[in-house]
């Protein structure tokens, strides 16, 4: 046990010498990064011989890089680092011996290993930083006939459901050209969603799901299709957080419901103890085109909340929600693009509003209630009627 502290002590003494002089501390950054490079190129010597002997192959592994990652506990993205840049720089000796006499960085290695050799009189790029040495590698990299039809076929897109489908993954990989139109196409939707949603993350990746959503919405979308199965006794029992489903399985929560309830073609299935049908809800239309045609052509075409001018993906939103029994009335109905409807007033809980002051409709926290909007204490303080002091004005 002492011996055990002692170690420790001194391995803490050793390191706490590093701090002694900030000079010193940053050397012995710069040289353990250089020692590293040296080690890698160790270890490419190592990988080359070994992959002559096509070990990897022997092992049963799928790919020399697998095989590497698994024998010297790296990430696989280390691994295809020394695989690939071993192989690069088979030929070219030169590079391989500047990292053995520890004169570069390893990264730095690997993004000039990239570009072909030209005979450049610097072949280490150095008058770029890593990042930059990455983009000349791309401007020199030629793209061939072979190289472009195999990216091409290598496109795809994979979305992966949770087991009870609430939550969706999605990846996959795009060619260079459709890879930059979908980054233009969300990034130039993420940027005009509105900002007056003060529970909006902040982060660009929330924004691009955003985007994602609202450009698989068409601007003249057929109404969803709904069926909804209600466990009677669950249901009841947690206020409907547990108990409802959608048809095909996926659990909803009270808001995704009340979203697609609230302009939808909806069939309401409720489910005794014992598992059989008690009765079958009416199917109907929350908003016939006509009527959502009309809302929308009242509303001037665009969304009605104060400050949004969008004029895509409308949709007519309940002010008291249909699934509470609101009714399909021009009074109760408010046109809203697809952001406002979907996330700020189904997810974010936001009710709209008619201002007091000059009648246009704005969100605020608060109790869905009429037409007239929430009560006056759930309104932004901003938009609160002014109050007086004096008793007698008051009355």
């Amino acid at each position: 046990m002492k011996s055990n502290t002692r170690s420790a002590q001194r391995k803490s003494q050793h390191f706490s010498g590093y701090g002694t002089s900030i000079d010193t501390a940053e050397q012995t950054l710069i040289a353990a990064e250089l020692h590293i490079a040296r080690l890698r190129a160790i270890q490419m010597d190592a990988l080359e011989t070994l992959d002559r002997a096509q070990v990897a192959t022997g092992d049963g592994a799928r790919t020399f890089s697998e095989w590497v990652a698994a024998r010297t506990d790296v990430s696989l993205e280390t691994a295809r680092d020394l695989v690939r840049t071993m192989r690069r720089t088979s030929e070219r000796t030169h590079l391989r011996l500047i990292a053995h006499e520890a004169d570069t960085s390893f990264d730095r290695l690997v993004a000039a290993a990239r570009i072909v050799d030209t005979g450049d009189p610097d072949p280490l790029f150095r008058h770029f930083d890593i990042a930059g040495v990455v983009r000349e590698a791309a401007r020199r990299e030629r793209v061939t006939a072979a190289r472009e039809a195999r990216t091409s076929d290598n496109q795809h897109l994979i979305i992966q459901p949770s087991l009870d489908e609430s939550w969706w993954r999605i990846w996959g990989g795009l060619d260079g050209a459709t890879g930059a139109a979908v980054d233009e196409a969300l990034t130039r939707i993420a940027d005009t969603l509105p900002t007056d949603d003060p529970q909006m993350p902040g982060d660009s990746a929330w924004r691009r799901a955003m985007a994602l959503g609202i450009i698989c919405v068409s601007d003249d979308p057929l109404p969803t299709q709904v069926t909804v199965f209600v466990d009677a006794d669950t249901a009841a029992g947690t206020g409907a957080e547990a108990g409802v489903y959608l048809e095909a399985g996926p659990r909803v929560g009270k808001q995704a419901l009340e979203a697609l309830l609230c302009d939808s073609t909806t069939r309401v299935i409720a489910i005794s103890e014992l598992g059989e049908p008690m009765r079958y809800g009416r199917s109907s239309r929350s908003i016939p085109p006509t009527v959502r045609q009309a809302i929308i052509h009242r509303d001037g075409n665009r969304c009605a909340i104060d400050g949004c001018d969008s004029r895509n993906r409308l949709q007519v939103h309940h002010i008291i929600p249909w699934s509470q029994g609101g009714p399909t009335d021009p009074e109760n109905l408010l046109t809203v693009c697809w952001y406002h409807h979907q996330v700020a007033i189904h997810r974010h809980d936001l009710t709209p509003y008619r201002h007091p002051t000059h009648g246009r409709w704005r969100l605020g926290s608060g109790t869905r209630g009429p037409p007239g909007g929430p009560t006056e204490h759930s309104l932004p303080r901003r938009d609160r009627p002014p109050t007086s002091t004096n008793p007698q004005k008051r009355l």
